[in-house]
């Protein structure tokens, strides 16, 4: 029988008459695993979690939306310690046993006596569903982002839930983008840690809205499923079967993002295929996503394809011959042999660009490698967002 995590959303004083913040209790003999920012302005509550895990099993997990608590020296810092010494009071747990996760405006101090105030005099029934935790912790987000499947794994019903928040700062190594997945199975840490760091290569490490790094990306997975003799090793079908579930949950939540992106219209897959190495293929995907003037274009559903060419062109250190080069924009070939193609029908391609998801598709003909970026186009409400952000 599984155990599961209950949730409270509750105000902490950061936003006025709203929810900012969610706490996570964790079911006991649960495991955690954890990824965070690679920016070296690492936000407080990153830096804390990370050596509260080290030291620590987590019983409670509390994020805050709506500030950052990131670049605030000392201060910040202690007033990251100060609130997790706030929660593991009123817990009864050790302080190494909560972790904590900030998003929200960069530089601004924590109204941490207002939050041990509001900490202090909330019961926490931990009645809060999914979705209502998913709408706490968002920030410049147009809607709240969870997801929640069930299948069968040896036999047992199986459930994954999930909530994110994300819409701008999208650039690898996940985004201004704070994720939380539970799935009721038990797992050894191990085990946990190695489908997590698939996972998020495979989902929101390869997604770009802005080409910014966030100071507070992280990713957390929690095993929740009761103590068991037989543990799910990585070279079993069980594995591959959890594997495959969890990557199509953070993908739907990875394209949520996308298209959530701060003003977004649409969300654009880029493949590129056949490249000589891994690592070219994601330097060609990554510098077509974040570049102004095709996101631009495609905002406009002005198949420019001219563009698409000079960026990959103007780029150093590829391997391939331009005229082997072919490009495809919604499975039109468009780009053949250094010249536009005799099949490229502008009437038909001009009605394909209005959908809402856009296809690219670069071939190098170099090699075997490949990779996929999910990007979102560029618009005048993200430039009129990002302009009043902190005001």
């Amino acid at each position: 029988m599984s155990q599961k995590i209950e949730l409270q959303a509750l105000n902490i004083g950061i936003k006025n008459n709203k929810y900012d913040a969610v706490c996570l209790k964790l079911p006991t003999n649960s495991t955690t695993a954890m990824v965070t920012t690679k920016n070296r302005y690492a936000a407080a509550p990153v830096i804390l979690s990370k050596i509260h895990l080290k030291k620590n099993t987590p019983k409670y997990l509390f994020i805050n939306s709506g500030n950052a608590n990131a670049c605030t020296g000392k201060v910040g810092a202690k007033n990251a310690s100060k609130c997790a010494k706030y929660l593991s009071r009123k817990f009864n747990c050790e302080q190494s046993e909560v972790l904590l996760f900030s998003t929200g405006i960069i530089g601004r101090q924590l109204p941490i006596n207002i939050i041990n105030e509001k900490i202090s005099r909330h019961k926490f029934p931990f009645k809060s569903s999914w979705e209502t935790a998913s709408q706490a912790i968002m920030t410049t987000d147009a809607y709240q982002k969870y997801y929640s499947k069930s299948f069968i794994l040896n036999g047992k019903k199986v459930t994954i839930k999930a909530i994110c928040k994300g819409a701008g700062m999208i650039e690898p190594n996940m985004a201004t983008m704070l994720a939380f997945i539970s799935i009721d199975v038990k797992l050894n840490k191990q085990t946990l840690n190695s489908l997590l760091k698939k996972i998020t290569d495979n989902s929101f490490n390869s997604i770009s809205v802005d080409g910014d790094m966030s100071t507070n990306d992280s990713v957390v997975l929690i095993s929740s499923g009761q103590k068991s003799k037989n543990y799910i090793t990585t070279n079993s079908k069980s594995y591959k079967k959890l594997l495959f579930e969890l990557t199509i949950c953070c993908q739907k939540m990875a394209k949520m993002i996308v298209l959530d992106g701060e003003g977004a219209t649409k969300a654009i897959s880029i493949n590129v295929n056949k490249s000589k190495s891994k690592r070219e293929a994601r330097l060609v995907a990554y510098s077509l996503a974040n570049s102004n003037l095709i996101k631009t274009a495609m905002y406009g559903e002005d198949p420019n394809w001219g563009r698409i060419i000079a960026r990959l062109g103007s780029l150093d250190n590829i391997h391939y011959i331009p005229e082997k080069v072919k490009l495809k924009i919604n499975n039109m070939m468009i780009f053949n042999k250094g010249i536009e193609s005799d099949k490229f029908n502008q009437k038909i391609l001009n009605k394909s660009m209005k959908k809402r998801e856009i296809i690219i598709d670069i071939e190098l003909n170099s090699g075997k490698e490949s990779h996929s970026v999910i990007t979102s186009d560029l618009t005048h409400k993200y430039v009129n967002i990002n302009s009043i952000y902190s005001t």
